[in-house]
């Protein structure tokens, strides 16, 4: 018998070493199929992950936002009370603090006894004007009648009914009368010109009424209120302290919109759309999570309206991803988590979610 025919003798009939071989056959295969299974796992795990990250970009280079105005005064003065504390929560029409009006009464008070004097002298300017065509009006009389004396008695002193003297007294009389009615007409004159066309009497009380228009709203102006519902932050304003007008005296952040600035990759903002839900998570609060909405979409990157933006000019361009500001509106905040300005946010969009019909706008947050 040879030597091969020996060992497939020994392999048919069951031998140890060919049960042995067919048992590191069945692991081999095993080991396989289970690579093979592993690795279809992992890609689809794979897949999932860049799919999912895919339709829901995600980016932790989030800040949040809200209106904010820096609150000044619009006259100068000195600070005579402060009505609120620092990050003190107050409502709209809330008075924050008092400008001295006492200065700013006396204006209003000056201009007010002004505007009196004004309209009563457009009265007496107008009685001036009556008064001086009342003289006119009597004076002509007279100027008439001593016409008509004259006349009379040259005609008689022709017939020597009266004497030369008689005749030369009413012919001086009438000269008088004469030059007193040019007299009167000058001062009528002098009186209409002082008062003026009826235009120029309504301007100087316009003019007047203006000042104490002016002079009100400068007195209202000392009480400097709150123009929403927000908080006071940075208040380091003290009675006593002098204060001008358009002074930046400390920011005032109304409480009514919120909103996240999240600045995505320019690679992950292609399916987003305003209108989409949102997910935020804010640094100060852990892996609370609070819903947005988003709201609009940057029309350009956040480099490009930088003091100095980037520019091909030389040809050593290097290509930089750039980001791009998108503006998620945030929820009301919860009591027990107060939102911040200014905190880190991340936020999560999900662009599988249908944006509300006709909600394609794309401003500049």
């Amino acid at each position: 018998m040879t030597e091969h025919s020996a060992i497939a003798q020994e392999s048919n009939s069951g031998s140890p070493a060919g049960k042995h071989r067919k048992i590191n056959r069945r692991k081999e295969i095993t080991i396989l199929l289970a690579a093979l299974a592993l690795g279809l796992v992992l890609l689809v795990a794979v897949y999932a992950v860049w799919n999912y990250d895919r339709h829901h970009p995600t980016t932790d280079d989030a800040v949040l936002k809200a209106n904010f105005i820096w609150m000044s005064a619009q006259v100068d003065g000195q600070i005579s009370s402060l009505s609120v504390k620092p990050n003190e929560f107050v409502h709209a029409g809330q008075t924050l603090f008092q400008i001295d009006p006492r200065p700013f009464q006396e204006r209003l008070t000056r201009a007010e006894k002004q505007l009196i004097l004004v309209r009563q002298q457009n009265v007496a300017n107008n009685a001036t004007v009556k008064a001086a065509e009342a003289q006119i009006t009597e004076q002509q009389a007279a100027l008439k009648t001593a016409e008509q004396y004259a006349q009379r008695y040259k005609k008689m002193e022709k017939s020597g009914a009266a004497s030369k003297l008689g005749e030369i007294t009413y012919e001086n009389s009438l000269v008088t009368a004469r030059a007193r009615l040019l007299e009167l007409q000058s001062d009528l004159t002098k009186a209409v010109a002082e008062l003026g066309a009826d235009d120029v009497q309504a301007a100087r009380i316009q003019i007047a009424e203006a000042s104490v228009t002016l002079a009100q709203l400068e007195l209202d102006w000392t009480t400097v209120t709150a123009p929403a519902d927000g908080t006071v932050t940075g208040l380091t304003l003290r009675a006593g302290d002098y204060v001008q007008a358009g002074q930046q005296l400390f920011p005032f952040i109304e409480s009514a919109v919120w909103w996240v600035q999240a600045n995505f990759k320019e690679t992950q903002i292609e399916n987003i759309r305003p209108g989409q839900p949102a997910t935020i998570k804010i640094d100060i609060y852990g892996d609370k999570k609070f819903h947005g909405t988003v709201d609009s979409v940057s029309t350009g990157s956040a480099a490009a309206f930088s003091l100095l933006p980037p520019q091909n000019t030389t040809g050593n361009w290097v290509k930089v991803t750039q980001r791009i500001p998108v503006r998620i509106r945030l929820s009301q905040p919860e009591p027990d988590f107060p939102y911040r300005y200014g905190a880190s946010a991340e936020a999560a969009i999900d662009t599988e979610a249908a944006a509300p019909a006709g909600n394609t706008k794309t401003t500049v947050p």
